[in-house]
């Protein structure tokens, strides 16, 4: 388990990462040193969809405004930053990688969103909070990255409220052939655990949910689809080679290779 907790550290852990973010906002036009939510959300939400899937989750999960989310696998913080700044969320983030926890600290700190953010290094298998704690857990493209579902779906349990709510997107295993490597969370395999869209759903239920949903085809039928071509992109963050891993990943998609699901469930009362 710890090679393997490391190889994902190691797969998203970059030098310089907040050079990198200053450095592509500038090329973008944008004055770097006077960050804003809207400035970031340009390359802080590290999925293909960007910050328009993060709006189609958040609305389809039916996020209570002012709720105590916790952003599982919160990357360098868009999600976070979202749903504080649009919900009025007050966010726990936790993270494996600790330069994206740092940098997600240092870009909350200059959006004036720390009040409302709190972000640790931590595993969404371990997670270093009390039951009960939050009427929300959100995760996008982690569980890919995660081999024990049945722990991290239970962790998720444990620390929700009666009646909360867990969403998150997923890429599934698809019935035609294995995906295409490198992917944006793999540049390999052995890192990826996908796991059927029907298996995802079983231990779900066995962790303890209810009214387990899976809203994919939905989501991909609200406006928006890809960022717009000027957007930045997870590049920054991810790697220069993040469009092409995203090709494969849409390529896979459209072969049946990957299914793609956004599940919202709720623990019991």
């Amino acid at each position: 388990m710890k090679s393997e907790t490391n190889s994902v550290v190691d797969h998203y852990t970059r030098n310089n990462l907040m050079e990198r973010i200053r450095e592509a906002l500038s090329s973008a036009g944008h004055d770097s040193d006077i960050l804003t939510v809207s400035m970031l959300s340009e390359l802080d939400h590290l999925h293909g969809g960007g910050l328009t899937t993060t709006e189609v989750q958040a609305e389809l999960a039916q996020i209570p405004f002012g709720c105590q989310v916790l952003d599982a696998g919160c990357g360098i913080g868009g999600p976070s930053r979202y749903l504080a700044d649009t919900y009025g969320c007050q966010v726990s983030a936790i993270d494996l990688t600790s330069e994206f926890v740092e940098v997600a600290h240092q870009l909350n700190e200059q959006v004036g969103l720390d009040d409302k953010i709190t972000v640790t290094v931590g595993s969404v298998t371990e997670l270093p909070y009390e039951d009960h704690s939050f009427d929300v857990v959100l995760s996008q493209n982690v569980s890919m990255n995660v081999a024990d579902k049945t722990k991290m779906f239970s962790e998720a349990f444990r620390v929700l409220k009666p009646r909360g709510i867990f969403t998150f997107s997923h890429l599934a295993d698809g019935p035609n052939a294995p995906p295409i490597y490198p992917l944006p969370w793999a540049l390999t395999p052995d890192v990826s655990f996908l796991e059927t869209p029907q298996k995802i759903i079983d231990v779900l239920s066995a962790a303890g949910f209810v009214e387990i949903e899976d809203k994919a085809s939905v989501a991909s039928s609200k406006p928006g689809g890809p960022p717009p071509s000027g957007t930045i992109g997870g590049a920054p963050a991810m790697g220069d080679d993040m469009p092409a891993r995203i090709q494969n990943s849409i390529q896979s998609n459209q072969e049946g290779r990957l299914i793609p699901m956004m599940v919202v469930a709720r623990r019991p009362s």
